[in-house]
């Protein structure tokens, strides 16, 4: 796990989805990504020192560790962008999480010292596993919708509807 955000590391990251993948192209049942990104994170960092956003991560993998299954697996990606492998979930069911982890988030107000509280967004991209078996295609899928959900203002939810479309929402 990571030390900072007991979410798990990156390096289990092939193995964990690889099963996943498999295991959803095998029973024919719906998997879905969450790729969220914590919008404007570097200004935290600038403008509070590293260790609030430190404290901005900590609070952040909470909610996001709250709000999934225990049968979910959340992912430290890399800096302020985790990864959730949602199984068993559709397409509708992975965006009203998506949603909720939106709303959670924006909701909150962590704070970094007795004095400061700071308001934070995050964006998120949503991708369902359509048959490809290569996990990183998957991946690829929910990167793109997180950068449109980026491109179109942040603290919104876009989702990946086929290789070429992106729904932003």
């Amino acid at each position: 796990r990571d030390p900072l955000t007991r979410t798990l590391n990156r390096r289990f990251l092939p193995s964990i989805l690889g099963r996943e993948v498999s295991l959803a192209k095998s029973t024919q049942s719906p998997l879905a990504l969450l790729m969220v990104d914590v919008d404007h994170f570097k200004m935290i960092n600038d403008t509070h020192g590293h260790s609030a956003g430190d404290i901005v991560l900590s609070h952040v993998a909470e909610y996001l560790l709250d709000a999934v299954r225990g049968s979910d697996y959340v992912f430290r990606y890399g800096g302020e962008v985790f990864l959730i492998v949602l199984v068993e979930t559709s397409r509708s069911e992975a965006q009203a999480v998506a949603e909720r982890i939106r709303k959670t988030i924006a909701s909150q107000k962590p704070s970094i010292s007795d004095a400061v509280k700071v308001e934070i967004t995050a964006s998120v991209g949503v991708a369902n596993f359509e048959g490809h078996p290569d996990y990183q295609y998957l991946i690829d899928l929910a990167d793109k919708a997180l950068y449109r959900a980026k491109q179109e203002g942040r603290n919104r939810v876009c989702v990946a509807q086929s290789p070429e479309s992106v729904v932003s929402t």
